[in-house]
């Protein structure tokens, strides 16, 4: 995490490429983060999720400024949510990166 006042430097997208070349160099094909979001800044918290998690995970809005859209900047993709994670109303938010590795066709 990059404290606030040093937002908009490329520190983070510096030390996430850094950590991807790493866990290339080992032979890792996949990095997967979760990313809580227990004060409100999308559109996943504060709703019961479980009718149609796929569905409010493609609906998904950044309300005020959560990290996922920095990942995706970065090649990730969501890839999933767990409902109440932190609490009632509160996910987790799971984004993935393939690293190392061929695509599928």
């Amino acid at each position: 995490m990059v404290k606030s006042a040093h937002h908009g430097r490329g520190i983070g997208r510096s030390l996430v490429a850094d950590l991807e070349v790493r866990v290339a160099e080992r032979g890792g094909l996949t990095l997967w983060l979760g990313s809580d979001d227990v004060n409100g800044m999308t559109t996943l918290a504060g709703v019961d999720l479980y009718p149609d998690l796929l569905g409010h995970l493609g609906d998904i809005r950044n309300l005020q400024g959560h990290p996922y859209e920095f990942y995706t900047k970065l090649g990730f993709s969501l890839s999933g949510v767990m409902p109440d994670a932190n609490g009632p109303g509160k996910p987790d938010i799971f984004l993935a990166k393939r690293i190392g590795g061929a695509s599928s066709t």
